[in-house]
């Protein structure tokens, strides 16, 4: 079973990663009510911009492993992600009036990014021994 659903995502790879991007998109510029999933935090939307940019990191990388292993590709991919992030809140301040663009933003993508830049050749290392 587990390697028919293994078997299943490295077929759809591709499309589950362009599929993660154009919904982070949409939620990002969507008027969306507030969401409380239960932190106490002020910043907790921060927590929820961190952890969309590491799935989505972290599906970008899995659709495209097999060119992650050349350096350059690999930096050239976090850029993209990083300027992914930039764009969609540059978007949100100047075609919604309904969001606000936000630096604590930007930095909390980035670090969903880094954070799955340097998990990823173990994420992958355990994912090859299923």
């Amino acid at each position: 079973m587990l390697q028919r659903i293994k078997k299943l995502l490295e077929h759809n790879a591709l499309a589950i990663a362009i599929i993660t991007t154009l919904a982070i998109a949409f939620l990002s510029l969507s008027h969306l009510p507030k969401l409380d999933i239960g932190f106490k935090i002020k910043s907790s939307d921060k927590y929820l911009h961190t952890t969309a940019y590491f799935i989505l990191s972290l599906v970008w990388y899995f659709a495209l492993q097999k060119k992650i292993k050349k350096r350059r590709f690999k930096v050239l991919l976090i850029l993209f992600l990083i300027f992914y992030g930039i764009i969609l809140e540059a978007l949100q301040g100047g075609l919604t009036n309904y969001r606000t663009a936000d630096f604590y933003d930007i930095i909390a993508n980035s670090v969903g990014v880094l954070i799955a830049t340097l998990l990823i050749n173990k994420i992958l290392d355990w994912y090859h021994t299923i």
